[in-house]
């Protein structure tokens, strides 16, 4: 039996990375001969998708008032203009954090020999594959996904091959109307369907006639001593720090890391998302790193703030105490709500607002029983897999 796997890769990305490299190794190690497709990752140009951009703004005008929400469009719209102007002047920066992720897809991930474009892929007529996994991270959130079909898997149609997802995300908190009849055909296309959020479930059913089982994000089928061996490069460093990682460029994250440093006696370490140079203020940043070495700042920090579900999942996963942030505006919330409810940690649960990044939170976590909740999540998907592959 072979696996085609089909998700996202080589997209710069830490997270979907690690999850695609997490999927096909675990499915090896239990005897499988597994592969990730490599295949095109094709963000949707905003500009085709006005929905999204109007749906944003109506949700902070809801929960800010309009004057804020206004300031807080005014921002991002500043943010984006500063982005393009930092990737011109930046660009060797950029190419050269883009050869790290390419470096770690050829030699850690195994992967089909042919790439393919989104149309190559569902124009070809021979693919090797008996068995297709749509695997996980937002492959199935229609803001983000060029060519949903593909990752609904609906060119393997004309081989008539299994089809299963395995923890794919749908992110959203629900689908717009003008979606719901793809979604219903799209979801039953699938044989065997598991999605990684209870939200997720909750919309397979409401908009399709199936149901789907939720499990764990790829990454959780290995545990922290499987990373370790097999992927993670550590810092050589005697210090004990805090480690950030933001992916939203958030006001508060910064502050609030630099208050829990100082009452833990932590230095800090900052996972950078851009490539501007930062102040020369006591923080040491990191920017042009791969996925080994991301994995590797995680296995040694002591603390953790972060925004990003990865970011969450690996201090899990490491049981490294953290704190999320989460912003109250945003539609894709569920990600992280959702294993932070499945491993009893909401209380790690910070609102990216000053008022509550400003309160003392509880910085020690007890990860007894989180263990214990992984351990039977971990058992329950692996039990998932087997059966849909071999049922």
């Amino acid at each position: 039996m072979k696996i085609g796997i089909v998700t996202y890769v080589k997209c710069d990305n830490y997270g979907a990375e690690l999850q695609a490299f997490a999927l096909q190794w675990k499915l090896n190690s239990l005897g499988y001969d597994a592969e990730v497709i490599n295949l095109e990752k094709r963000d949707i140009d905003m500009k085709r998708n006005p929905d999204v951009i109007k749906g944003a703004i109506l949700q902070r005008i809801r929960k800010e008032g309009a004057i804020k929400a206004f300031v807080s469009v005014l921002r991002k719209v500043f943010e984006v203009r500063k982005r393009i102007v930092a990737e011109k002047k930046y660009a060797s920066q950029i190419k050269n954090k883009h050869r790290l992720f390419e470096d770690f897809f050829e030699t850690k991930v195994k992967h089909s020999l042919k790439y393919y474009s989104l149309e190559e892929i569902s124009s070809t007529k021979e693919l090797p594959y008996d068995v297709y996994i749509a695997g996980s991270d937002q492959i199935w959130n229609y803001i983000h996904t060029d060519r949903l079909d593909v990752y609904f898997l609906l060119f393997a149609n004309k081989f008539k091959a299994k089809k299963i997802s395995y923890a794919a995300s749908v992110s959203v908190y629900d689908i717009p109307e003008k979606w719901r009849g793809i979604y219903k055909k799209y979801f039953e296309n699938i044989d065997v369907l598991s999605v990684r959020e209870l939200h997720g479930a909750d919309l397979v059913k409401k908009y399709s006639s199936k149901t789907a089982e939720v499990v764990l994000d790829p990454t959780f089928l290995l545990n922290r001593e499987d990373w370790l061996r097999e992927v993670a490069v550590t810092p050589e460093t005697d210090d004990d720090y805090l480690l950030v990682y933001t992916l939203s460029g958030s006001l508060h994250i910064r502050q609030m890391a630099l208050e829990i440093a100082k009452k833990k006696n932590l230095k800090v370490y900052n996972i950078k998302s851009n490539y501007v140079p930062e102040p020369d203020d006591g923080v040491k940043h990191f920017y042009e790193i791969g996925p080994a070495e991301w994995v590797g700042l995680w296995s040694r920090a002591k603390f953790v703030v972060t925004d990003s579900f990865h970011g969450t999942a690996f201090s899990i996963n490491f049981n490294v105490p953290f704190v999320t942030l989460v912003n109250p505006n945003s539609m894709m919330n569920s990600r992280v709500l959702s294993i932070l409810k499945i491993t009893g940690l909401e209380n790690r649960i910070v609102y990216d607002t000053k008022e509550d990044c400003g309160k003392t939170h509880n910085l020690e976590v007890d990860f007894g029983p989180v263990n214990e909740i992984v351990g039977e999540w971990k058992t329950k998907s692996l039990l998932f897999l087997q059966k849909a592959l071999e049922g």
